[in-house]
């Protein structure tokens, strides 16, 4: 299924002035298999350069050549047979279904198709075989669609991986503990998050637990059979500015402990498909000694961001062992996790369609 080295292609944005857009256009420059030829955003938007509706922030300026793309209507007509999109979902459905039924390939950011029967949901280093249910699109539209999990599933799905291969994931709570950035712009106010925590975060709770036991499922052999365990989520917003921490326990159907988990997490190995794609990390857990790690501050750019680090393993008085997750919520969580999986795709060669005109 995969062919290496592929042919650069052309890409285009969709949602390129958001926090997550910006981001996948900077991770955009000097990539050595895709091109940066098209930028599009809401109406308001449309007909002036990109560089005039991105602000300056802490992910630095664009550059020259991108800031110099006029901005497209989402639904002007698109050359670049790849979309990257960082659309809201609300503006996602419509949109990502009428480019696909044009002929592209949408890898897209948005919640909203993550748990659509035919429209693969993945971590390349997880779950790369749900890629083929590109092949039960085929009826629906001539292009097709793939997405990445929400910003806290994407690094929990990833702990959870070799301890559900390992083990047989029974029960997981998983207690978050969620970014600013994590609200895109303009997020919630200073005042709001100043001495305080907001124990909720509307609808994450559910994609948590949702989007985890659809990668963790199997594919059989054009659906995804959800992993048939227990997630129980709790979502909180807190005064950090990058970086989702998770405090999980777990129990699982083959009984094991603290020193079991930390051997299935170094011993994890991405499986070949993911192996060499240019955004992916050379090992994608990792796992820090000591009481007080991961922490945001100190660990969340391991990798450039991609990579999820685990720590505090440790029995778990009510299930069986319990451990924190952190990872780059706008990196591993969305515009790198975006960008891998588009990657995987073109590794794949299923980005190489022809838009209808």
């Amino acid at each position: 299924m995969m062919n290496r080295v592929p042919e650069p292609i052309d890409v285009g944005v969709l949602g390129a002035t958001g926090t997550v857009g910006s981001l996948l256009v900077r991770l955009l420059d000097g990539h050595p298999w895709f091109r940066l030829r098209e930028v599009g955003a809401s109406p308001a938007s449309a007909g002036l350069a990109l560089g005039e509706r991105t602000p300056a922030d802490s992910m630095g300026p664009l550059s020259a050549e991108a800031s110099r793309l006029v901005l497209k209507a989402l639904d002007d007509e698109w050359s670049s047979p790849l979309l990257l999109s960082a659309l809201p979902s609300s503006a996602a459905r419509h949109t990502e279904a009428l480019l696909a039924e044009r002929g592209h390939l949408v890898v897209s950011n948005a919640s909203a198709y993550r748990q659509d029967p035919v429209v693969p949901l993945i971590i390349p280093e997880v779950n790369p075989d749900h890629l083929r249910l590109l092949e039960a699109q085929a009826d629906r539209w001539p292009g097709g669609i793939v997405t990445n999990p929400n910003c806290v599933t994407a690094g929990l799905a990833t702990a959870l991986a070799p301890l559900h291969r390992a083990f047989g994931l029974e029960t997981v709570v998983a207690t978050s503990m969620q970014a600013i950035s994590g609200a895109g712009r303009p997020g919630p106010a200073a005042g709001e998050l100043t001495d305080n925590v907001i124990p909720f975060i509307a609808n994450e709770e559910d994609k948590i637990a949702e989007e985890s036991q659809k990668i963790l499922g199997h594919r059989n052999p054009d659906r995804i059979v959800h992993g048939d365990f227990v997630v129980s989520a709790h979502a909180n917003r807190v005064p950090v500015l990058h970086g989702h921490l998770v405090a999980v326990s777990a129990s699982f159907r083959n009984v094991a402990g603290p020193e079991d988990v930390e051997a299935a997490f170094t011993s994890f190995e991405p499986p070949e498909e993911a192996r060499g794609l240019p955004t992916a990390p050379e090992r994608p857990i990792e796992l820090i000694p000591g009481d007080a790690r991961p922490q945001p501050r100190l660990d969340r750019d391991r990798g450039q961001g991609m990579v999820v680090t685990v720590g505090r393993v440790r029995e778990c008085p009510a299930l069986h062992v319990r451990f924190m997750v952190l990872a780059h919520n706008l990196i591993r969580g969305a515009a790198g996790a975006a960008l891998l999986n588009a990657e995987l795709c073109h590794a794949a060669g299923v980005t190489t369609r022809v838009p209808a005109r």
